[in-house]
Parts: structure tokens; sequence; C-alpha cells
């Protein structure tokens, strides 16, 4: 049997006589003196909540470790003033409840308070080091006095044996519930997981008045605690024990177990389950203020006080501070056994899963782990290998546990990692193989790996330098440039930084080999406890994209479940938007607006999901809240209200992109008409026009030129005046997402139409035909890029995108009916020309053979017969080939019937979706404008002043690096702020 499972429970029935310990009951009363009553100037807690539960428990469970912190917290907040006492040890247990204050203290403490309104009393049993306590959080810097807002620490508990802590824990809860006579406090023991000892310390409370609330769902004790009061008989320990602990007790000590769980079942007044699965934090503040009324009725009427000198509990004059929700039961009754699964999300494995070999070894390492704690390197090692098979294996409680107590891998081990993976892979398409009598190639998985990484799949799959080979393969397939963070190694002072960058490395180096294989249960693990979750799951999104894209060429049923994993990640990506939307929205728009690198990905999220077209995230309310403030300015959006405020608020007005946007097409739709005025007059030459009309035609020409040096610099910007960028994608790659805009792709045309008629204008000709057409051309292609101000509203937005989405399915019916117009037009031709050879390609362009070939045909689809060319007449008698007629009449009778009945199903199928996305596309249309004129001025005036914004950025920029303390400050802010609203996301 393993140590610290199981206390005998006949030493309970006495207290430690030696001197040490009663000489460590002396620090209560001096803790409780100096820290209780008000010496520090904090006041005296409503309520007090003793957490217990850390334990090494050999069978793991993963529960919702956020709804329970969900549940204290509310608990905490409703009571006003509370303490928490914890072990204060590296365990899971006291690291979810320091979490759990440290985010309390971070989002709800005034920066200007010297105290929190909750604190953690931190009771360790060993001596603890600084580095061991990371709690998935950047460390803060040493001149932060943050701690002292919640934590205090008392010390009377180390190297004390189990018994005596749990003793020295009980004395502690018995003083403070009455810290001196005719003084009383509502102090409330909560039970979470715990090993058989915990079964001992709630006896000892229920048997001194002290109730207990059981957390059921979270495994150990308090399962164990919960499924017995709630089941009729007695006989189901021997069962239980095996299945919550692992173990198997002797006869005696089985029955002392069942007499101590009895004895407490007998007490039900000072005990309540709550059932973490299947009620919410609301019951549970509730549960725990009808539970401490309860526990008083009960003292007040057996009369039952301790009067012992260091316990002193007072009868009359009690003073209650507990404050909780109103809410009461109409009777008392143990809830039955649950039906839901304990998993928060859905695990395939539990701990006694085939083969048993695994729960055997962790057994063994956790029995192993206390004799190897003085070679630090040799306990590394089995941390880290264990780690390793539970991931190969798929194993996630295990995973779950294991990650819980801070063991990382290292560079070593996570070149394991893939390799293995790989050979798991390739065994398992070989065995497919065989069975089908087929030559061994390579797992699907491995092939698609292949096919996206290239050669550098070859380093990946050989298990050399894997993160590096597979950050390059993401980067490949990502077409991004190379980019390390140098904030990741800033301020790296303490142990706690160096162990706090060791384990993002090997956390990002699991989340990668988890999407690539696809492990969904193990990247959402991993994903909670990564840097920069935001950044991280809209990056993980478009991964698992592509990987889909890539696997649906071999096999459809794994490219749809690679699909709906990045579906997954992508509402995560939304719920968390939403969480932190609801706490902060102005550190939100931080978030989102700032760049972050994972991977060595570097860009700033909302850029980075509309580069890649992700329309849920950037039509989501956020990120509509983040363009409405960068629209308007921070002023109301909305157009009479904006145009109301020029008058109160001008200055702010004036410097909104909006006002910008409005007053650029107003100047281009001037310019326009005065283009369309010059058409109207006789062409000259430059030499022979006025000043007036080459005003009136320079004007489009220069206009047009600097649209397009605009957009040219848009592209081109960073890599030319080195200035940020919103994204480090490769320029090529940028280039090409930007001509992929309507708008853009129009203002390049408009650019190559303006030199033409500038240089056709400067040949003296009698009619000047073909300058004529150039700028009329240049005039049609103006009108519709000024048209882009209408795509800013809404009703008439949401037109354009009508248009241009089905104007793609007007481009697929042409291609679908252009071989049957060219092969019906050839054959008219044909039969209607005389026994003579025709060149189709002879001649001036204008007069090609093809155009009449395709002439007839064309027009027959909408209607026209052509019957005096084609067919018979009534006016005229003339030959025709009949072969002609009969041609014509079938082609006209499949192109209305079929043709036509096909593209109006096409458009109709269009419109339909298009209707339903067109809210998304609208804002995705509306975003792309923004992000344009975030970086330019009205009338294109930014490329004049081009070297005046280049100087500023440049004295910017040195700014920065005087301010890169405070910034770091900023970043952890939004790291810390991530990670708590990415917890709470994974509940919705």
């Amino acid at each position: 049997m393993m140590d610290g499972i199981y206390v005998d429970v006949s030493i309970c029935n006495g207290l430690s006589q030696g001197s040490d310990f009663n000489s460590r009951l002396d620090e209560i009363n001096t803790f409780i003196d100096i820290h209780y009553y008000q010496e520090d100037g904090q006041e005296r807690p409503n309520m007090i909540f003793s957490v217990i539960g850390d334990s090494y428990n050999i069978v793991p469970k993963v529960w919702p470790k956020s709804r329970l912190q969900d549940s204290l917290t509310n608990a905490a907040r409703a009571a006003g003033k509370s303490w928490i006492l914890s072990r204060g040890e590296p365990t899971k247990i006291s690291k979810t409840v320091r979490e759990m204050v440290e985010e309390y203290v971070y989002l709800e403490t005034p920066l200007n308070s010297t105290k929190s309104p909750v604190r953690l009393v931190s009771i360790p049993s060993k001596p603890v080091d600084d580095e061991t306590l990371y709690f998935d959080l950047p460390e803060k810097y040493e001149d932060d006095k943050t701690n002292e807002k919640f934590l205090l620490n008392l010390n009377g508990g180390k190297n004390l044996s189990d018994m005596d802590y749990i003793l020295f824990r009980l004395n502690l809860e018995k003083r403070l519930s009455n810290p001196k006579v005719k003084d009383k406090t509502a102090v409330v023991i909560v039970l979470v997981e715990g090993d058989l000892s915990a079964i001992e310390h709630v006896k000892l409370a229920v048997e001194n008045n002290i109730p207990v609330v059981v957390i059921e769902g979270t495994g150990g004790a308090a399962d164990l605690l919960a499924e017995f009061i709630s089941a009729d008989t007695n006989d189901h320990v021997k069962v239980l024990l095996p299945a919550l602990f692992g173990i198997t007790l002797a006869e005696n000590e089985t029955d002392e177990l069942t007499e101590s769980l009895t004895f407490i079942k007998q007490k039900a007044n000072y005990v309540d389950v709550f059932d973490l699965q299947n009620q919410d934090e609301e019951h549970y503040s509730a549960m725990v203020g009808e539970l401490v009324q309860r526990t008083w009725s009960s003292e007040m009427t057996s009369k039952e006080f301790d009067s012992t000198e260091n316990v002193g509990i007072g009868v009359t004059d009690t003073k209650s501070y507990c404050k909780s929700t109103s809410w009461i039961r109409n009777e008392i009754r143990w809830r039955g056994a649950k039906t839901l699964p304990a998993s928060w999300f859905s695990s395939f494995t539990s701990p006694f899963s085939l083969p048993l070999d695994f729960f055997f070894g962790f057994s063994k390492y956790l029995g192993s782990r206390d004799s190897h704690s003085e070679n630090r390197e040799l306990q590394e090692k089995l941390d880290e290998k264990l780690l390793l098979l539970a991931l190969t294996s798929n194993r996630t409680d295990y995973i779950e546990t294991l990650l819980d107590l801070n063991i990382s891998l290292s560079e070593e081990n996570i070149n394991k990692l893939y390799w293995c993976s790989m050979k798991k892979e390739k065994k398992r398409s070989t065995m497919i193989k065989n069975q089908k009598n087929e030559k061994e190639e390579e797992g699907l998985l491995q092939w698609v790996i292949t096919d996206i990484g290239g050669q550098i799949s070859r380093h990946l799959l050989q298990g050399k330098d894997a993160h590096v080979h597979a950050q390059k393969i993401i980067k490949h397939m990502l077409h991004y440039k190379e980019t390390v963070d140098p904030r990741l190694e800033a301020a790296c002072y303490s142990n706690r930084r160096k162990a706090y960058i060791k384990r993002q490395f090997s956390l990002q180096a699991i989340l990668l080999w988890s999407l690539f294989f696809n492990r969904v249960n193990i990247s959402t693990m991993i994903w909670k406890r990564v840097a920069n979750q935001l950044y991280t799951g809209l990056v993980s999104t478009v991964i698992l994209q592509k990987l889909s894209e890539v696997a649906r060429l071999k096999d459809e049923l794994l490219a749809d479940e690679i699909s709906d994993h990045s579906v997954i990640f992508k509402k995560r990506v939304c719920n968390m938007m939403d969480t932190l939307s609801k706490k902060n929205k102005e550190d939100t728009f931080t978030i989102l607006d700032s760049l972050e690198t994972v991977w060595k990905i570097q860009a700033k999220p909302i850029f980075f999901a509309y580069e890649f077209q992700l329309y849920d995230v950037i039509a989501h309310p956020t990120s509509v809240a983040w363009m409405d403030q960068k629209w308007y300015n921070g002023l109301i959006p909305n157009w009479k209200r904006f145009i109301w405020k020029i008058k109160v608020h001008p200055s702010v007005a004036l410097q909104a992109l909006c006002f910008r946007f409005l007053l650029h097409y107003v100047l281009f739709g001037v310019v326009l008409l005065m283009y369309s005025y010059f058409l109207l007059t006789p062409l000259e030459t430059y030499k022979e026009a006025s000043m007036f009309h080459l005003s009136l035609e320079i004007a489009l020409y220069v206009w047009t030129t600097l649209d397009f040096w605009q957009d040219l610099m848009n592209v081109m910007g960073a890599w030319a005046c080195k200035r940020e960028e919103e994204t480090r994608r490769k320029s090529g790659f940028k280039f090409l997402f930007q001509l992929n805009d309507m708008w853009k792709a129009l203002g390049f045309l408009c650019f190559l139409l303006a030199v033409a008629s500038f240089l056709s204008r400067m040949k003296q000709t009698e009619t000047f035909t073909l300058a004529k057409r150039f700028c009329a051309l240049l005039l049609i292609f103006s009108y519709l890029r000024c048209s882009r101000v209408f795509a800013i509203h809404r009703f008439t937005g949401r037109s354009f995108m009508f248009l241009r989405y089905m104007s793609v399915h007007l481009v697929q019916f042409l291609f679908v009916t252009i071989f049957m117009i060219i092969g019906v037009g050839i054959f008219y031709q044909a039969l209607l020309n005389d026994n003579e050879s025709m060149s189709i390609f002879s001649g001036k362009w204008y007069k090609w053979k093809i155009w009449y070939i395709i002439y007839y045909p064309y027009y027959q689809l909408y209607g026209e017969p052509f019957d005096d060319v084609l067919g018979f007449s009534h006016k005229d008698d003339h030959d025709i080939d009949w072969t002609v007629t009969f041609v014509a009449a079938m082609y006209m009778l499949v192109a209305h019937l079929l043709v036509i009945c096909l593209i109006t199903a096409m458009f109709t199928t269009k419109y339909e979706k298009v209707l339903e996305q067109s809210q998304m596309m609208w804002q995705y249309e509306r975003f792309r404008i923004i992000s344009d004129f975030r970086s330019r001025w009205f009338a294109n005036l930014d490329v004049l002043l081009s070297p005046i914004k280049y100087y500023r950025y440049r004295r910017m920029g040195e700014e920065r690096s005087l301010k890169s303390h405070e910034l770091f400050r900023n970043y952890r802010h939004l790291q810390i702020l991530q990670y708590i609203m990415a917890g709470r996301s994974l509940e919705k």
C-alpha cells in the first residue's frame, strides 16, 4: 500500500501530545491575533472556506476545474470578505485554489487597494519552492507586491506526519470558527478529491460541529463519501475502493473505514453534497449558506459547545458574519448517483482502460516519485517518460493529471513523440493494407504531412528537431515569414520565469503535434494552458482547415474529422471572445489588434482571421464592436448621431475613419464628374488643349495613380518602409491576397487604363477614336470603383454581396455553355457558307470569324430565332439547309429547357447560400474597408506625406524601446486575462 493513501482510524481518536505539536498550536493563536483581528489593516472575514483533498491519487480523474473555481469565487463574492485555506503545495487542489484566488484578485481588486476581499491562507506540510508553484501564468516582477494583497502563510504544519497535519488543520478550523468567547465565524470545509485520510478529516470535522461540503464528481474520497451517503446499504465500499483508489483494504481496515463513513452519514445536518457536473455556482452558494445555518441551528438545540482553552465557542451574543443566497429546501435528502459523465469534455479513456500496464506503471511511478526527489534530473526523466507514454497512448485522464504536476517534455522527448506517432500510424496503415493483400504504404496522416511539408517533412518523420521542422511545415503551408517573439525571453529574472518558458515550449510543441495527428481531447487540454489562447486558437483553426483540404484528396472521412476539429477551435475562439468582451472590451480590442507570435507565425489576431477569411470571427459581435470603435473613433455608431457630434466634438469626429472615407469618395465623385464633362467635349492633343480641359482630364489620372500607389504601399509598405505589419506573411502571397480584393483589382485596371488613355492622347489623329475608347473604359471602371461608397451601408452593402458572389456562378455558367455555343456556331457556319476554306483568326482582331461563329448561338440563348438566316422565313422563299433549321430548333429547345433552367437553379442555390451568410460577408467587406482606411487619409494625401509618416514611425519605435518594461507588463496582463477567460469559455 502506498504511503499517504490511508491513515489508521485508531490514531484519529486522540490528539498528538508531543510538546512540539503543542507549540505549533500556539502559532495558530498568534496567527489569529495578528491577521484575524485587524492588526494588519484587513477586515475580519465573513466566511472561511477550508479546502482539503490534496493527494497523489493513483486513479486520476478529469473534472471541470474552472467550474469548481467559479463556484468558490461566487460563494466568496456573496460572502463579501472571505478567507480560503489550502495546503499551498504543488498539487492539483492547492494549485486550483491558488489560481482561483489570483484570478479573483487580478480581475476584481482595485489597483489602488492594498488588501483583497478574498485572502488565501497557505498551510504547507513541507517546504515549497517558488518554481514549483507555477499556475500556467507568467511570473510577477520582483517589485510586484500583488501577493501581499491576498496571500497569508502559516508554517506550523511543516514536516508533520499526515495525521498530525490533519489535527493541526482541524485545530485551526475550530479556532477560526470560535476565535474568542462570544465570537463566531462561519467555517466550511470543502472536500475535493482526497485520499482516505481525508475521510478522517471530515469525520473529526463533523464531530466538532464544523460543516462539510463534498464536491461530487472529482474522484477519490469525495466520490466515495458522496456515493456512500446516497446508497441504501454499505456493502459496496469494497467495490468503490479499487475503482476510486486502486487499492483493496484488509477486512478490519474496511470495517473501520465503513464505521467512519457511517458516522459521517449519521451527521446529515453537517454534510452536504455538491454535484459538480449537474449543479451551478449559484446552487453551491445557496448550499453553503443553508449548511452553515443548519449547523448553527443544531448547535443551539443540542447545546454541545467546546470550552477548551484553545477552542472557546461562545454560547450567547453570537455574531454572524455569514452572507449567502436565500434558498432553503423543504427536506434533506441525498441525491442518487448521477448518470452524466464526470468529464467536462468527451473523453474516451478511463484509468482502468486496457491494457492495465499503464495503470500499474503510473502507480509505481507515484510510489517512487518521493524517493527520487533529491535527484532532480532522474525525477524529470521519469516524469517526461510517463507523459510521453500517456500522449502516445492517448490516455487523456493521465495526461491531465501529469500536466497538473507541471511536467514538461524536453526537446529530445518531443522528437520521440513525433517518431512514435509516425511509427504507430505506419503500423496501423500496414495492417490495413496487409488485410487487403496490398503492398505496404505510408499512413494517411503521414501522407498528408508529407504532401504539405515536402522535403521538410522528411526530417520530421525521422524525429530530428521535430518541433522546429513542424513549425517550418506550417509556415510553409500558411506562407508566413519566420518570426521570433522577443517577449518570450524578455525579463527572464527568476526560476519561475525560466520554468514558464520551458513549459510554454513543451505545451506549444504538444499542441502542434495534437493538430497534426488530430487528437481532439489532447488539444483541448493543451490549448487551455498555452499562452495567447485567442491567437493560438485562430492559427489552429486555419492549420486544421488546410490539413482537411489535403486529406480530402484521399479520404473524405478523415477530412471530415479534421474539419470538425477545426470547427471546434473556431467555436472555442468565438466563445472566448464572448467571455473577454463581457469582462473588459478595451482589453479585448487590444488583444485583437496586438501582434502575437505562436509557432514563429506573427500576426494580429483579427487581421489573421481576415487574411484567411474566417467570416464567423470577423462578424462576431466583439469584432464588430472593434470595427465600430475604429470607424466612428469611439463615438456612437450611427450616421445621424455621428453627423450631429461633428458640431459637439469636431476634432474627434473629423479624425474618424468614416469621415475620411466619406470625404474621400465625395472628392472622388467630383473628379468623376469633371472627367465625364471632359469626355463630352472635343478631344485635342495636350499641346492644343486649354488648361481648363487639361485639369478636367489630368485630375482623374492623378487620382487613379495615387490610388494605385496607395494600394501598392499597403502591400509592400512593410518591406519598403520597415513599418509594423498586421501580419508577417510573405509579400508575394500578400500581394495575391490583395488582388483577390475586387476593389484593388479595379484600381489596378483603372491605373492601366489611365496610362493607356494618357499615352493614346499624345498622338494626333482626326477622331481620337482609340483615345476615346480608353477614356470611356476608364470612366466606366472608375464609376464602378466609386460605387464602393455604397458597400459601407448595411442594406446596399448586402446587395453588393449578392452581385459579387452571384457573378462567380455567372462565370461558371459561361464555362458550361461556351463549348456548346462554339460547337453549334461552327455547325451553322459550315453549312450556311459555300464549300470554301475559312480562316477563323485572319485579319484584324475585331473582324475574326470567331465572333460570327459565336454570334448566332449566343443570342439564341435569349430567344432570338434568326429565322430569316437559320430557318424558313414567311417573307422570303429561300433555300436553307434543313439540318441547320433542325439543329437550331433542337439547340434552342435544349438551351432554354436545360441550360437556362440549370443556371436558374444555380443562381437560386447561390442566392439562398449568400442570403444566409450575407450579414457575415458584409461585415467582412466592411472590415476590408476599415483596414484599408486605417492607413490612408482622404484623397490619398498620405502618399505625399509618406516621408513624414516614416519619420514619425521611427520616432515612435524609439519611444517604444524606452517603454519596454511597461509594454511587457501590459503583455503579461493580456496573457493572464486570456488564460482566465479561456477556462471560462470551455464551459460554454
